[in-house]
């Protein structure tokens, strides 16, 4: 099985837009709101590919040093063999040297997303009442990415977790 993590192209719209309608349900993005995130500047766009078929998407925003997962999404039809964690880690690692912080939105009651959000390193920094449009409350969740001095006495990208809501 060929897997891999690409930046998304114009010719992947229809593909995501399709994933997008299949994993939300009420608070789906229109396919405006996707052909947008081509004309912004601050825009990173990904998508995971199985044997040349996207199976999962994100865009995130990368601004003043901070980037923001503004959606995240793998196809049903794919989900739960970790492909949605592999997808994360290469996104998170392939930006992490452009950023000191991660921070995303997940439904309280997502608790599949917020599982696997949590088993990459984030945690629930705090929570938005009455978020989204059906009035369900957004958990907030940050992962927080620093240098730390190796055994070698070089520097290292790592990943590391905030001690801020546990």
């Amino acid at each position: 099985m060929g897997v891999r993590v690409r930046e998304m192209t114009e010719l992947d719209l229809e593909a995501v837009y399709s994933i997008n309608r299949r994993s939300f349900a009420s608070d789906a993005w229109s396919r405006d709101a996707i052909e947008r995130e081509f004309r912004l500047p601050y825009s990173k766009r990904f998508v995971l590919e199985i044997d040349g078929e996207v199976v999962g998407y994100t865009f995130v925003w990368l601004i003043r040093g901070e980037a923001f997962i503004m959606t995240f999404a793998v196809d049903p039809d794919h989900r739960g063999r970790g492909l949605g964690k592999m997808f994360l880690k290469k996104v998170i690692d392939s930006l992490s040297p452009q950023v000191e912080s991660f921070t995303l939105d997940v439904r309280k009651s997502n608790l599949p997303a917020i599982r696997l959000y949590r088993s990459v390193g984030f945690s629930v920094v705090r929570e938005r009442p009455r978020f989204y449009s059906d009035g369900e409350n957004a958990l907030v969740m940050e992962l927080r990415v620093g240098k730390i001095e190796c055994d070698e006495g070089d520097k290292r990208e790592k990943a590391h977790t905030s001690d801020r809501g546990r």
